[in-house]
């Protein structure tokens, strides 16, 4: 007979394994959230509050998620594109220690800040599951889509339609 210590062992391997990399995302994303931010791996602190008036996407990842070093150049590519136009980028790394973090942002190259969520209190807040994710706000803050399982469920040209959405007609310019 299976032990019940087997099952919840077998169980809690299972949603570690399908968390990293999920790519469904939830009905309908939160519509108003109050996330105050947090200090960075650097030790800034940083307030989302204080992007208002400019598009945000919340990248949530952690250096132990390998999705997440899949898709860091193409993130960096995002941002150079879009960080010129007004959108804020803002990395937010979940239940890491820092010196992985830190070595996570300084090999991969990652331009843009990220708050060290370690209790992943940020992630609770926009009802994030695991990394990688996306999270993308409006000028006034709200948030306008929610993308589990982040670039690898999300193509290039849909990436790049949600930011113009977020910024409106007149600001997109070419992407």
């Amino acid at each position: 007979m299976i032990s019940t210590r087997r099952v919840v062992f077998g169980c809690a391997v299972a949603l570690l394994v399908a968390g990293c990399g999920a790519s469904h995302s939830p009905a309908s994303p939160p519509q108003q959230v109050t996330a105050s931010g947090g200090p960075t791996l650097t030790g800034k602190v940083v307030s989302i509050t204080s992007f208002h008036g400019h598009p945000v996407v919340l990248i949530f990842w952690a250096s132990w998620c390998g999705p997440c070093h899949d898709e860091q150049p193409a993130l960096n590519t995002a941002y150079a594109t879009w960080s010129p136009r007004g959108v804020v980028f803002l990395g937010i790394d979940l239940r890491d220690t820092t010196t992985p973090a830190l070595a996570f942002e300084r090999d991969l190259k990652v331009p843009y800040p990220s708050i060290a969520d370690v209790n992943a209190t940020l992630a609770v807040d926009y009802r994030i599951p695991s990394a990688p994710a996306l999270v993308f706000l409006d000028t006034k803050g709200k948030v306008g889509d929610v993308v589990l399982g982040a670039l690898g469920t999300m193509s290039s040209a849909d990436f790049n339609a949600e930011i113009a959405k977020l910024l409106g007609p007149a600001n997109t310019g070419s992407a």
